[in-house]
């Protein structure tokens, strides 16, 4: 997967989730939580460009265990940084209403999918 390849195909999945944010965003439970379901979107958007430079690299390399591991490294930071969000949210913030996990997982699931589609392609390139 090249470049341009993956930069549009990241665009077309932050525009799908944004839409469907800005229409969550309009009903009443989930009007108060935009700022986390913003920072949310960042940080798994900042997660994906990351992952696929890092993983470009590793894809290319001789060493086929340094892709693997890497998707382990990422896939366990990933989700010590989830719980680490979502705990900072609830300390920091104290929200009323659990309703803010609705969106928040929503973004994680589509960039997770949106990642594992991208990391199978990048794993398929052949070692230089």
């Amino acid at each position: 997967m090249n470049r341009r390849r993956f930069f549009l195909q990241l665009g077309l999945v932050t525009a799908i989730v944004l839409v469907v944010l800005i229409f969550l965003h309009i009903f009443q439970p989930f009007a108060a939580f935009k700022v986390i379901s913003t920072i949310t979107l960042a940080f798994f958007l900042l997660m994906s460009i990351a992952m696929y430079f890092i993983a470009a690299k590793a894809a290319i390399s001789k060493d086929k265990n340094a892709f693997t591991s890497l998707i382990m490294l990422f896939t366990f930071g990933k989700m010590l940084l989830t719980v680490v969000l979502i705990l900072a949210f609830q300390k920091l913030l104290k929200p009323e209403s659990n309703y803010y996990l609705i969106p928040f997982f929503f973004i994680y699931i589509v960039f997770t999918v949106f990642e594992t589609i991208f990391m199978t392609r990048l794993g398929k390139i052949k070692a230089r």
